[in-house]
């Protein structure tokens, strides 16, 4: 359910991410994700860069419990609107 949850707000948002059956998801924001990685830490979001997979514009996100989606969805549009 929470990766259903995170996949519906993300589209919301108009970003994309990998298809995953684990306990994360990679989401592609389609530039470089470092300075992105930086402004979630500051909302205090903790996410993992993946650049050194040949991933630069992902970041991992791991699936939460629904109102911690819902705090990572919240931030995710906040930081994008930076």
């Amino acid at each position: 359910a929470g990766i259903k949850q995170l996949e519906s707000g993300l589209r919301d948002l108009g970003l994309s991410c990998v298809e995953s059956a684990g306990n994360f998801i990679l989401v592609d924001f389609g530039r470089d994700a470092m300075p992105l990685y930086q402004d979630f830490l500051r909302e205090g979001i903790i996410l993992r860069p993946v650049g050194v997979y040949d991933l630069p514009t992902f970041l991992r996100v791991s699936i939460g419990l629904p109102e911690q989606n819902l705090r990572f969805l919240a931030a995710c549009k906040k930081v994008l609107q930076k």
